[in-house]
């Protein structure tokens, strides 16, 4: 057993010297030169990523598109130039005629106005006056017929409402001031109808005396709006014993803006 050991330090001796004259210094475990140690080279560890997984992360990552990948899109068509179209040119709208104007009938509007100044009872004018104006509506007689008109309709109605007949308005009677202030009053003048009153108190203007006519004028006049017949007709029935109707006349006459006297202290009311 010692000739074996004494053997093999002998042969680590030699491979020692031959190392030294190869030219290579290097210290031999004397342990590791008694056997050849073999070393496994370490294995080269792949950093990177597969290949299906990285693809299957990108793809993830993007939406979805709709289009098949197959497909190739199709390029825009040319923009097609647009068309410079000339305006429709508007047709005029057609002139109308002009507008001959009627011929006037010279005997029609005569008869218009004869009859205008001739009727005295309120209805009368008021059918004359509506007709003329309907028929000369843009001549002066038209315009002056529907003033009249205006008037002989609110004649009208006081006449309704206070109970005169249509023959109060046409006497006979009268001078030509009288019958100028009947034809006035007929149109709705309330100074006209307070003249005719006092004609018929005092007995002037060709007409007698009448109480019964001057009660009745004056009271038309105060419905036209004249507030001192409306007075004066207060009086009257005052004088008469007729209290509530004298109260009313008065309270009129003031709200037409008339200014009585001094009141007297013989009044019964």
């Amino acid at each position: 057993m010692a000739t074996a050991m004494v053997v093999a330090m002998g042969m680590g001796m030699v491979l020692a010297q031959t190392r030294t004259s190869a030219g290579q210094i290097q210290s031999v475990d004397p342990v590791a030169a008694s056997g050849p140690v073999v070393v496994a080279p370490p294995k080269k560890v792949d950093v990177r990523r597969p290949k299906a997984a990285v693809k299957k992360k990108i793809s993830s990552s993007l939406p979805k598109s709709r289009v098949n990948p197959q497909l190739k899109p199709t390029p825009k068509p040319a923009v097609q130039a647009k068309i410079q179209r000339r305006p429709k040119s508007r047709r005029s709208a057609p002139v109308p005629p002009p507008v001959i104007p009627k011929k006037v009938d010279a005997a029609r509007m005569e008869e218009c106005a004869t009859g205008i100044q001739t009727a005295m009872q309120p209805a009368r004018l008021l059918r004359l006056s509506e007709e003329c104006e309907r028929d000369f509506p843009a001549s002066p007689l038209g315009e002056q017929s529907r003033r009249i008109a205006a008037g002989a309709r609110q004649a009208l109605d006081i006449q309704r409402s206070i109970g005169l007949s249509g023959d109060f308005f046409e006497d006979s009677v009268g001078d030509a001031a009288y019958r100028d202030n009947l034809i006035n009053a007929v149109r709705g003048d309330k100074e006209a109808a307070y003249r005719i009153a006092t004609a018929y108190r005092s007995g002037e203007s060709g007409v007698a005396a009448s109480p019964r006519r001057t009660e009745q004028w004056l009271q038309f006049a105060a419905e036209l709006g004249n507030g001192k017949a409306a007075w004066e007709l207060a009086e009257i029935y005052n004088y008469g014993g007729l209290v509530a109707d004298a109260a009313r006349f008065e309270k009129k006459a003031i709200d037409l803006g008339y200014q009585p006297p001094v009141r007297l202290p013989t009044r019964g009311y």
